[in-house]
């Protein structure tokens, strides 16, 4: 899952969810188990959600801008 994520969203991910970069990665990569991975989970979620509607919005932004 990890390498799905853009730049910056494990920092993000981490301040969401008040635990350390490194922690969201290994949760992340699955190589450990968290009590807290469903709340890292939740975080990933929201996030990609939040930075996907960004991105539309952008898109739909610029191919406006070059249709004017």
């Amino acid at each position: 899952m990890r390498k799905q994520l853009p730049s910056g969203a494990i920092k993000e991910i981490a301040k969401r969810t008040n635990l350390s970069t490194s922690v969201v990665c290994i949760v992340l990569r699955e190589k450990k188990k968290s009590p807290r991975k469903a709340e890292i989970l939740q975080a990933t979620a929201e996030y990609l959600t939040e930075y996907k509607a960004k991105e539309r919005e952008a898109s739909e932004a610029l191919r406006m801008a070059i249709e004017a």
